[in-house]
């Protein structure tokens, strides 16, 4: 009996024994040189702990598993090391896939670094270590994902994210990138196309002191907008917001810091709003206006441009009265009608926040000769395209009166028209308030206007001028999310000069060319009072936008096809001193009818 136990008794410890140098043997694997790991493993454990620049690639579609700890890096004097994962391969742990402790450490990834529970990479205690997330590459877990608050912490840790890094948990450690209140010098950069993400009721990224975060790609609390994507635990923290990069839940810093910065670099006219706590210093890098009460801007393009437009409807609507006045088809008797489209492109001025878009328009001008004057319609639509995701469509009538030599004002040629343009905007705000991260805000409005014009041809070698004054009243402006302005009135006077050249002239065709050069001024108040959210704030124009001058020149011809009637079409350039270049064709006909 006695000799039955004993024996049992020395099988088990043999057993024992066995597995204790199996495990020996299999889990203590120490790097002293550059190594490549080509072939999965399944419980090796591979430490760097004594010697200084060492390089160690993991390839060849490998996966290395372990319960914890597959790189340990825990000498905290080792300087220059690296690891680096390739596509396809991954290095799978319960907790701490990869651990420094104190070490200055370079991680690269493009495979898969993944805590089955907790801590894919755990810098705690380190100083100066570097992590790169390619594209294709997944750092991930089901508690915290990069952790560097534990012990006395992690500073100095540089994060530059273009693929994912995640976290699954959905209690208290729950943040994909967690730092604490004291760990000082961390830079993290989340890349376009780079998602940061979280499923939990803890913040997104937690940082500690004087640390920055910039954003080009997404960073989402995905259990709710209500909770926290970004949270500032320490002082003197700077977040910068770039491009179209998105964020999804609230950005707060914590009670009683101080010198935290929230930055906006999301380019001229950009719409934005977020919603955030705490003490912030606010500043948008690009020039927009922030409006705090969180903090919110919107690009002005479709009051600030008013005055602009206004001034290319007067220099269509002189080049209409100048064709047709340069066309004696029997002696001006009969109906005038034209089809015309352009495209106009403004480029963006960032010292003057001018809005860059792009015009399409399509038209038709129509005049009809009464006893002393001449009745004029006007017919257009257009988009008005800005840059920042934000569209204008319109369409607009007018109708008025052009007096050839009027009697009654000094044998001038007159005009005066009116009319109402109505108004389709769509722009795409970036906001953390809603799961996508954006949300579309709608707008329909009327703009009411009048011109007013007056010419003096002269002959010879002696250019015409004339002045035309035009005014545009908006009532209100109201945009379904956030935005909405009252009463805007904007006014301009132009003086221009011009002159035409008849190239050939007989009775069956004839082609002349012309030039007109135009100085414009928008004059009245130029403060416009708006509102985001609910706050209130002041829009004053830059003066380089309220100025304008314009060089034009067209090219016309046309044909006479019957006894009554005759077609003909125009070439039609621009520049001006906003920056903006127009090309456009005209395709015309009379008759006498």
């Amino acid at each position: 009996m006695n000799f039955l136990k004993i024996k049992n008794f020395l099988l088990v410890f043999l057993i024992i024994f066995s597995y204790l140098i199996s495990v020996v043997k299999t889990y203590a694997v120490d790097i002293t040189a550059d190594r490549t790991i080509s072939s999965s493993s399944d419980g090796d454990q591979y430490n760097i702990k004594t010697n200084n620049d060492i390089d160690v690639i993991v390839t060849n579609n490998s996966t290395l598993e372990r319960n914890q700890k597959i790189f340990n890096v825990s000498a905290a004097s080792l300087t220059g090391s690296s690891i680096t994962i390739h596509l396809g391969s991954s290095v799978i742990a319960e907790t701490n896939s990869i651990f420094s402790n104190g070490a200055e450490l370079t991680i690269t990834n493009t495979g898969t670094i993944e805590a089955t529970n907790s801590k894919a990479i755990n810098v705690s205690n380190s100083d100066g270590v570097s992590i790169t997330n390619n594209n294709n590459g997944v750092i991930k877990s089901n508690n915290n994902t990069i952790l560097g608050d534990a012990g006395t912490g992690a500073d100095n840790v540089t994060i530059d994210n273009s693929g994912e890094i995640y976290t699954t948990a959905t209690g208290t450690e729950s943040s994909a990138i967690v730092f604490a209140n004291n760990d000082t010098g961390n830079t993290i950069t989340n890349n376009s196309g780079g998602e940061i993400y979280s499923s939990g009721s803890e913040s997104t990224i937690v940082l500690g002191v004087s640390s920055t975060l910039t954003n080009s790609g997404s960073i989402k609390n995905n259990k709710s907008v209500t909770n926290k994507a970004i949270q500032l635990k320490g002082n003197n923290n700077t977040v910068t917001l770039k491009d179209a990069g998105i964020v999804v839940g609230k950005i707060r810093s914590g009670n009683g810091t101080t010198g935290n910065k929230l930055r906006f670099n999301h380019g001229v006219g950009r719409a934005y709003y977020y919603d955030i706590s705490g003490d912030f210093t606010l500043e948008d890098l690009d020039g927009n206006q922030v409006v705090k009460g969180s903090a919110g801007s919107v690009g002005q393009g479709g009051s600030e441009t008013i005055d602009e437009m206004l001034s290319y409807k007067s220099i269509n609507l002189r080049n209409f009265l100048n064709r047709y006045e340069n066309s004696n088809l029997l002696n001006h008797e009969g109906g005038w009608g034209e089809l015309y489209s352009s495209l106009l492109k403004r480029s963006e001025g960032s010292n003057s926040l001018a809005m860059e878009y792009n015009l399409i328009n399509i038209g038709a001008n129509l005049i009809y000769p009464l006893e002393n004057s001449n009745f004029i319609m006007m017919f257009e639509g257009g988009v008005q395209d800005f840059a920042k995701d934000y569209t204008i469509t319109y369409q607009n009538i007018s109708g008025g009166i052009n007096i050839p030599e009027n009697d009654k004002f000094f044998n001038l040629d007159t005009f005066v028209t009116g009319g109402i343009t109505l108004k389709d905007g769509k722009r795409t705000v970036l906001t953390n308030t809603e799961t996508s991260g954006t949300i579309d805000s709608n707008s329909n409005f009327q703009t009411y206007d009048i011109q007013i014009g007056a010419k003096k041809n002269n002959f010879k070698i002696i250019p015409d001028i004339g002045f035309t004054s035009s005014m545009s009243v908006t009532p209100t402006y109201d945009e379904s999310k956030f935005y909405s302005w009252r009463n805007r009135v904007v006014g301009n006077l132009s003086i221009y000069l011009s002159d035409n050249y008849l190239i050939r002239d007989d009775k069956k065709e004839k082609l002349n060319l012309n030039w007109a050069l135009d100085l414009r001024s928008a004059i009245g108040d130029d403060e416009q009072t708006y509102s985001i959210n609910g706050t209130t704030a002041t829009y004053k124009q830059d003066n380089d936008l309220k100025r304008e001058i314009s060089l034009s020149a067209n090219m016309n011809y046309e044909k006479y096809i019957y006894e009554n009637s005759m077609i003909g079409f125009a070439y039609y350039g621009l520049l001006s001193s906003q920056n903006t270049l127009s090309l456009g064709g005209n395709a015309f006909y009379k008759m006498n009818f």
